[in-house]
């Protein structure tokens, strides 16, 4: 439970940035330092600006959700290709440049065209799913798992588009998926997760954390009389 803790305390925050790689996003584009630092809107490092709104054509599916994932697809028109992509979960309808925007759960992916990135977040392991090469892809789908036990209401999928260097859009968004996780009283963790930038929440985890950390303590200090008594 200790480590549980410490991982959740560790991951407080979650951030975005896409960099200009043909092989994707690198491995550190969504640490941060600073919370005003992020590239929440993940704009790639192109020195370009995004030609949006992108063509009907680029897709962001989602097929039927399960207790445990939900299948991912980005597509282009027949005849149309895309070379790079990352893929995030967020909260529906939630403005892509808020600096409180919180991205949800982590993605595995099914074939050689996608690589899972890990991120820094409220709870847990939460990430996006990003390119491993600039070949023309028309179709590439994933899985996307969401955190255990935690009622995250409606949820949008929101991807960075690349077709060239020059050429990509920002904000292609999925239909809303409605109805993921568990359905009922959410506990502190699951609320840090929906809130992940709120204060309170955070002190409230830190307050438990050293609570673990002191019975961690008093255990081994238990333990260790029982032996030397012994």
């Amino acid at each position: 439970m200790y480590s549980y803790f410490l991982t959740i305390y560790s991951l407080v925050l979650f951030a975005s940035d896409v960099n200009a790689y043909s092989s994707g996003s690198p491995d550190a584009f969504c640490q941060y330092d600073r919370l005003d630092g992020r590239n929440v809107i993940l704009r790639p490092g192109h020195n370009v600006r995004p030609r949006n709104p992108a063509p009907h054509g680029y897709r962001l599916e989602t097929g039927q959700f399960n207790p445990k994932s939900l299948r991912v697809t980005l597509r282009a028109a027949p005849n149309d290709y895309f070379r790079g992509f990352f893929v995030q979960a967020t909260r529906a309808d939630f403005p892509l440049e808020a600096i409180n925007r919180p991205a949800y759960g982590t993605f595995r992916p099914l074939d050689a065209n996608s690589q899972a990135r890990r991120c820094r977040a409220a709870v847990g392991g939460v990430g996006g799913i990003t390119h491993t090469n600039n070949r023309d892809k028309n179709v590439v789908s994933f899985d996307w798992y969401p955190p255990a036990s935690c009622n995250l209401g409606n949820v949008q999928f929101v991807a960075t588009v690349v077709k060239q260097y020059n050429e990509y859009w920002v904000d292609v968004r999925s239909p809303n998926v409605t109805g993921i996780g568990f359905q009922g009283e959410r506990g502190i963790l699951c609320q840090l997760y929906n809130d992940p930038f709120n204060t309170g929440i955070q002190q409230e985890v830190i307050r438990l954390l050293s609570q673990q950390q002191q019975q961690q303590g008093q255990q081994q200090g238990q333990q260790q009389q029982a032996r030397t008594a012994g």
